[in-house]
């Protein structure tokens, strides 16, 4: 099985979701799996971390994922880079995108953010 392998403080850190496990979220939350991903919530987001790293770890834990987004903050990590280069990195391995496809996402994200540094910068200079 292929794994989107994360060095954090030296550690390697291996991710990915499987089948069984998002079959068991879309139960568990009742929506499919592409619904589910695009939800940036807290919870989400520790419950993707927890079936990411469930691959490697058949016992990692909600309290794992918790620390782990915790250990993640503690080394600069934001949310939004947590679901961009964490969480979407591995979901390319996973089968849910391809890498083109998450290298035009971060290009449009960098994009807009330009544009709107340059409104920005436009409207404080008026």
């Amino acid at each position: 099985m292929k794994f989107y392998e994360l060095e954090l403080n030296g550690e390697t850190i291996k991710l990915r979701l499987s089948s069984a496990d998002c079959m068991e979220i879309e139960k568990s939350y009742k929506c499919k799996m592409l619904d589910y991903i695009k939800d940036y919530s807290h919870t989400t987001i520790l419950t993707l971390l927890r079936y990411l790293r469930k691959s490697d770890d058949k016992n990692f834990t909600i309290n794992n994922a918790c620390d782990f987004m915790d250990k993640l903050i503690d080394n600069g990590y934001t949310l939004e880079r947590i679901m961009i280069d964490v969480i979407y990195e591995a979901l390319v391995v996973s089968g849910f995108l391809t890498k083109e496809e998450l290298v035009e996402m971060k290009t449009n994200k960098e994009q807009l953010l330009e544009k709107n540094k340059e409104k920005l910068q436009e409207v404080l200079q008026k």
